[in-house]
């Protein structure tokens, strides 16, 4: 038999490899990157919202390529893991110099005379081909590198071990390796594939991931079959069939799914770029329970939450499902939602109280009991809280559209009507209501850590507080304020309300609208006391003629205060009952500077009084210090709007005067407030 006198290629190559590998670098210029250049680039696949205090409440992938997470110092990784993967990978990692030269000759002995395919790179040969697109393994199926490639990456590798340390390319090679599917990176294995961050992997885990680095995508039994293998090598006691079956549950199992769920709706609003890291101003902590009282029914319902003293959002659940439309930003056209700023705006201009009564035409139906009520008028707080229509559009009419509109505009807000009106949606309404809460002022809602906007002044302090009275339960000392409208052509109510220290705007089906607030209100665990009483409010007890409503204490602008609502017949806010028009007054006797003359009227505004152009006093009664000849007596509102204007004129005791005197009372002195 004849015996050749030179040994295979391959041999030869195993021989004068040491040799070749201590020449000098001439044939192949390597610009490996340094660890920190390497570290620097790594950008994960994902964009992270995180509430106020950094916990993550909602991440986004952004990169369709490459599923990869946060870079992993060595120094967090469980020790399991290490040591998987020294064994099933580089037994010599610490020992060798970038090729261990006992696997490379075990290789090629097999490679040459044995039956099978054995390979012999290192962990830094294989952190070589990560680095270098030239150096790493061809794609096609079956397809090894060339004895070229291979010779490149050897050379590659000790340049690597000379200018970084076994730390960092140990940590490198986790952070760069590919798992499975489009996994890369150990973080994103362990996470996406095990629910467990890389510091806490067990023996059974780290098994199937260090398998996994030898077939990426092998099938579940291969997969577990040589994670089986290795634990016995290191002479772990993890039963097989765990590992078995922790496989064939996990490994195949959906990997582009998000890791934390608590806020996708506002997540896809905020979040643009891969490894974008977002932060807002939610409370992971109110977030999480104001969904768990959505799940809890399999509500649809959305829910916004602001903080009153900042105007900074503290939970924005869109919907439970992340696929749904995010109900937060959804518009909703609600004809009754402009009911209370309208109230607002009569009473900061002065134009009604509370305790105002308002004209309700036909027979109306209670909104409590559906009975039938006989009276023509209802206060102005009584038909806030019956959303009574008629009394409503009575209200619409004593309010001048421009004001209204003027003030829509300062809560960014558009006119029902309007041809820019689409709707309002939960961010809008929310800030407009906490306005109500924040002394008058208005300021866009944030979630996001900016600077806050410039406030508007849209009502008085004391007007917003009397509005949230007027709207307002307090049982057991627990107090809140809401308003609820019907969303038009839906079967949606939308209520908006809340605390003193929080806002909140809920839109849900009108079946469980109601029982999902009060379940919100307590999943924020409020110790809700009634708002402090602003200085200027007036508080005074009204009685109501007829006494439809009973008796009760009504808080009121300065120079708007009523102790008695009447609803005039002919619908005026306000006539003069005594004197008559042209009457005669006679002065009583005694001491003139005592003769007191007493005037009365009725009204539904407050009212002041006037004689000969000066002001005489405020109220239903005055009792004026006569003086005889002829006056001029005048009615007005607080605001000095006519009411009323009649002459009368006052004599001694004695004949009575000529009828055409008292046709002619002299000019007054003074100014008249209605017609100067």
């Amino acid at each position: 038999m004849f015996v050749s006198a030179r040994p295979p290629r391959r041999l030869r190559l195993l021989l004068l490899a040491p040799l070749l590998l201590s020449l000098p670098l001439t044939a192949v210029a390597f610009e490996l990157p340094s660890f920190e250049q390497v570290r620097a680039s790594h950008v994960s696949s994902d964009a992270i919202l995180l509430d106020r205090s950094g916990v993550p409440l909602a991440d986004l992938r952004l990169n369709d390529k490459v599923r990869r997470l946060d870079w992993v110092p060595l120094t967090a990784l469980s020790p399991a893991m290490r040591e998987a993967l020294l064994a099933a990978e580089d037994k010599r990692f610490y020992t060798h110099s970038g090729i261990d030269w006992l696997a490379f000759a075990g290789a090629a002995w097999q490679n040459l005379w044995g039956s099978g395919k054995r390979g012999a790179s290192t962990l830094t040969m294989q952190l070589a081909g990560l680095l270098d697109p030239a150096l790493r393994m061809p794609a096609g199926r079956g397809e090894r590198r060339s004895l070229a490639q291979k010779w490149d990456q050897s050379r590659a590798a000790v340049e690597l071990e000379n200018h970084w340390s076994k730390a960092q390319i140990l940590e490198a090679y986790l952070n760069l390796a590919p798992f499975r599917g489009d996994l890369q990176g150990i973080s994103a294995a362990s996470e996406l594939l095990f629910d467990r961050a890389p510091g806490r992997l067990t023996h059974r885990e780290a098994s199937l991931l260090a398998a996994l680095l030898r077939g990426p995508n092998a099938a579940p039994a291969v997969v577990s079959r040589r994670a089986c293998q290795l634990l016995a090598n290191l002479r772990q006691t993890t039963p097989c069939s765990e590992v078995t079956r922790l496989a064939s549950n996990r490994l195949d199992a959906p990997r582009n799914r998000s890791r934390f769920t608590a806020a996708p709706h506002l997540a896809r609003k905020l979040l643009r770029q891969p490894g974008q890291i977002q932060k807002t101003t939610l409370d992971a902590g109110v977030q999480t329970r104001l969904r768990a009282v959505l799940a809890l029914r399999n509500s649809p319902a959305s829910v916004l939450v602001l903080d009153n003293a900042s105007a900074e959002v503290r939970a924005w659940v869109g919907a439970l499902e992340a696929s749904a439309a995010d109900g937060v930003t959804q518009t909703y056209r609600l004809p009754e939602g402009v009911w209370p700023l309208l109230a607002a705006t009569a009473i900061d201009q002065r134009l009604l109280t509370a305790a105002s009564p308002l004209r309700l035409g036909n027979t109306i139906y209670d909104a409590h009991d559906g009975r039938a009520r006989t009276s023509s008028w209802m206060s102005l707080r009584a038909a806030l809280g019956g959303h009574q229509t008629a009394a409503m559009a009575e209200l619409q009419s004593v309010v001048p559209r421009e004001d209204l509109e003027d003030r829509l505009r300062k809560l960014d807000l558009d006119a029902p009507g309007s041809d820019a009106h689409a709707g309002s949606n939960l961010l809008q309404l929310a800030a407009a209501w906490r306005s109500l809460a924040a002394g008058g002022q208005w300021q866009a809602a944030r979630w996001q850590a900016e600077p806050a906007g410039s406030p508007r002044q849209v009502w008085r302090s004391e007007t917003a507080f009397i509005v949230q009275d007027m709207l307002a339960t307090n049982t057991g000392g627990y107090w809140q304020a809401r308003w609820v409208s019907h969303a038009a052509d839906s079967d949606i109510l939308v209520i908006v309300g809340g605390t003193p220290r929080l806002t909140l705007a809920l839109s849900a089906p009108a079946r469980e609208a109601g029982a999902l607030w009060q379940r919100v209100l307590l999943a924020l665990e409020e110790e809700s006391r009634a708002p402090t009483v602003p200085e200027g409010l007036v508080s005074s007890l009204v009685r109501f003629e007829p006494a439809d409503e009973a008796p009760r204490r009504e808080w009121f602008l300065p120079g708007t205060a009523m102790e008695l609502v009447t609803m005039l017949p002919d619908g005026s806010r306000g006539r003069i009952l005594s004197p008559q028009d042209g009457e005669v007054l006679t002065l009583p006797g005694g001491d003139p500077a005592r003769r007191h003359l007493i005037f009365r009227a009725a009204g539904n505004v407050a009212m002041r009084w006037w004689v000969d152009g000066e002001p005489a006093g405020d109220g239903e009664h005055l009792a004026w210090i006569a003086r005889p000849g002829h006056h001029l007596l005048t009615l007005t509102d607080s605001e000095d709007r006519l009411l009323q204007r009649l002459p009368f004129f006052v004599r001694e005791a004695g004949p009575v005067p000529p009828a055409d005197d008292a046709e002619h009372p002299p000019a007054s002195a003074g100014t008249d407030p209605a017609h100067p």
